[in-house]
């Protein structure tokens, strides 16, 4: 019985997926146009998932945030992605929030 028991927590827990950290308004509230560094971003959000170098010297990073709850009861998806000028300052930011592809 106990391999049972322990087996269905196990199965459980495996429905839930939750995938990076999500971004808080606070943290958003954070990033000024032409003062934010790289470095800062980095600081307050970690190791980004993507970063796109352009032709035009400018560089994107990319965050996300993503949470299934059991069998789709809830859902939570965010991106973030912020441009750095070629000193590495932000010039712009853009959030995500998609909705529940479950409902």
């Amino acid at each position: 019985m106990k391999k049972f028991v322990t087996l269905l927590a196990a199965c459980v827990l495996a429905a839930c997926t939750t995938y990076g950290k999500p971004v808080t308004q606070a943290q958003l509230d954070q990033i000024k146009q032409g003062v934010t560094t790289k470095e800062e971003l980095l600081s307050s959000f970690g190791k980004p998932l993507a970063s796109t170098r352009n032709s035009d010297g400018t560089q994107i990073l990319s965050w996300g945030y993503a949470k299934v709850g059991f069998a789709g009861s809830s859902y939570a998806n965010q991106g973030l992605s912020v441009v750095l000028d070629a000193d590495g300052k932000v010039v712009s930011y853009t959030t995500t929030e998609m909705s529940n592809p479950y409902r």
